[in-house]
């Protein structure tokens, strides 16, 4: 009830301002996006990580 309720608003606010019921809509929607972007860079970060570590290890084994 309560998302029905903030699109119902924001629909009649966009008839008033059209810019109030974009910055709405961006702030329904903001915590997820952020949330998205922050799992993306820690997957980024653990698979260049594994990288660097096999990198490692075959260079030790080149060298020895």
């Amino acid at each position: 009830m309560n998302k029905f309720l903030f699109w119902v608003c924001t629909v009649l606010l966009g008839f008033v301002s059209l810019p109030i019921s974009f910055g709405l809509m961006v702030l329904y929607y903001l915590p997820k996006i952020l949330q998205d972007f922050s799992q993306s860079n820690l997957n980024k970060v653990d698979s260049n990580e594994s990288q660097i570590n096999y990198y490692s290890r075959d260079t030790l084994e080149e060298s020895m």
